[in-house]
Order: C-alpha cells, then sequence, then structure tokens
C-alpha cells in the first residue's frame, strides 16, 4: 500500500481520535529545567505515564489495539516509552512542586 493509501484508509481513525483527544482536559507544567531522563520534567514524564499505563492489558475497547507497535497495544497509551516500567508515588510529590509553581495560563 502507498503513503496516499494509507492516509486514505487511516483518515476516519485520525479523526475520531483527534475529537477524543481534542475533549481531554490537560495540565501545562512549566517545569523549569533542561531535558533529559533525569530531569525533573524527566521524572514526571516518566512516572505519569507509567502510572497511566494499562499495560499489559489495556481497556478493552482501546483504539491502539491495532497498533503495529506492541507497547501501544498493550499499555492503552499512544506511547512506547515508560509504558512497561514501574512508577514511585514520590514522584507525585514533585509533580505537586511545579504545579504550585506555574501561572495559570
Amino acid at each position: 500500500m502507498n503513503r496516499a493509501d494509507v492516509k486514505r484508509a487511516e483518515a476516519k481513525l485520525e479523526v475520531h481520535v483527534s475529537r477524543y483527544i481534542g475533549a481531554m482536559p490537560f495540565l501545562w507544567l512549566n517545569v523549569g529545567d533542561a531535558p533529559g531522563r533525569d530531569s525533573e520534567r524527566g521524572v514526571i514524564e516518566r512516572h505519569a505515564i507509567a502510572l497511566l499505563s494499562g499495560y499489559p492489558e489495556p481497556p478493552a475497547n482501546w483504539l491502539g489495539s491495532h497498533s503495529d507497535r506492541d507497547r501501544v497495544r498493550r499499555s492503552g497509551l499512544w506511547n512506547n516509552e515508560y509504558v512497561d516500567e514501574s512508577w514511585n508515588p514520590s514522584f507525585l510529590d514533585l509533580m505537586e512542586k511545579w504545579i504550585e509553581k506555574t501561572e495559570p495560563a
């Protein structure tokens, strides 16, 4: 299948995913350190993804169950990294610190 055929085949799914994600609330944290695995933003990212992951058994109606990526299919998240890791509750204290420092938009 060429690229144009793939784009046409995925168009309805892309619209559905965009609507679903667009309706979700979100929180923007202005974490003020340099990016990196051990940075505070990296710690928050890694542990939040691990916390939200349903790995290895995602919700029954998970849109990503047809993905060609095993971790996407099994996590319930459109993510390949950190979904099969454990999370440490102490990251919530770090996240709270940055919530308090972040100015409302």
